[in-house]
């Protein structure tokens, strides 16, 4: 039965080799349309060689745009990507990114945690009564997740920033170039170059979850990237991933916090991003005895502006 799926999906991708394939997000302002069909094609090619099971086809949730847009291509085997998107103040940012199957395979093979061994519901999930010591250290501590005892276990966040350099190092390498050429680079450019980059990219919440393999609603850099949408852990998690090639990795963590805030996107569970020695006022965190400025990456807005009217933090990822 499964040859009846295969071999089609085969004749698909020898058509892509072979004649090149190209689909385009155009990000409109206040544009709600997906087209997760078209969307998924390229990045089932281009993760033609992971070995965890993923569902690509389903459509975000809460999608929205940013009048931005990504074109992607597929040719010869690669994946080339054109990005347009505020650099910094009025400078417009242009990035060519190009992938290939195998590297973007492997990464997205970083992060999963069977379904035999977690129980998910709505507000959370558990580790099965069932699942042995030796399921437990097999699959985490490993594939993007920690477990340090019963009650203390969860998304490796400080692990995962680390596992997409292929892709993270080059964007962060154009928009270094890109500053220098404007003259602009500083710190504080580099900071808010990297954000915008991240910040522009559409709001959605994946799901990629089947029923071999768990996600926990984590849209990994390069699906980001490829998709063309992210949510608010998603976006942190790419931005750090970044940045961390442009400053300090001391400099930076990631942060999950319990905010209030009239739009649902960054109301109630939230992530975020800090960064210090930004030397601007703002929402800060203190860890380690550093403060960091809280950066809100899920949709556009200025360094030290946020949405919601409340702040609760939860837990602090360094990276460094």
């Amino acid at each position: 039965m499964a040859s009846v799926y295969i071999i089609p999906l085969l004749c698909i991708i020898l058509v892509f080799y072979l004649s090149g394939f190209e689909l385009q997000y155009r990000m409109g302002s206040g544009d709600s349309t997906y087209n997760p069909d078209q969307n998924s094609s390229l990045i089932e090619f281009l993760t033609q060689h992971k070995t965890k099971t993923k569902e690509y086809g389903r459509a975000p949730v809460e999608y929205g745009s940013y009048q931005h847009s990504i074109i992607g291509s597929l040719t010869n085997n690669t994946g080339s990507f054109v990005y347009e998107y505020p650099l910094i103040q009025k400078h417009k940012g242009r990035s060519h990114i190009v992938l290939e199957p195998q590297e973007t395979s492997r990464q997205v093979d970083t992060f999963g945690v069977p379904k035999s061994i977690v129980s998910v519901k709505d507000d959370g999930m558990n580790i099965v009564s069932t699942a042995t010591q030796e399921e437990i250290l097999l699959h985490f501590n490993r594939n993007g997740w920690y477990f340090k005892h019963g009650e203390d276990w969860g998304v490796d966040y400080t692990q995962l920033v680390h596992e997409y350099d292929s892709l993270t190092g080059k964007i962060a390498d154009d928009l270094l170039k890109q500053l220098s050429q404007h003259s602009k680079d500083s710190y504080f450019n580099r900071v808010q170059a990297a954000l915008n980059f991240v910040q522009f990219i559409p709001y959605g919440q994946p799901n990629f979850s089947t029923d071999e393999w768990y996600y926990h609603g984590l849209s990994l850099p390069p699906e980001s990237f490829i998709l063309g949408y992210a949510d608010c852990d998603s976006k942190s998690l790419f931005f750090a991933s970044i940045l961390k090639h442009l400053i300090p990795k001391e400099n930076i963590v990631i942060v999950h916090c319990q905010v209030k805030s009239a739009y649902s996107r960054s109301n109630g569970a939230h992530a975020m991003a800090a960064v210090s020695d930004l030397n601007i006022s703002g929402q800060a965190v203190t860890h380690n005895n550093k403060e960091y400025l809280l950066l809100e990456t899920t949709a556009p807005s200025e360094i030290g502006s946020f949405d919601w009217v409340s702040f609760e933090l939860r837990e602090i990822h360094g990276i460094g």
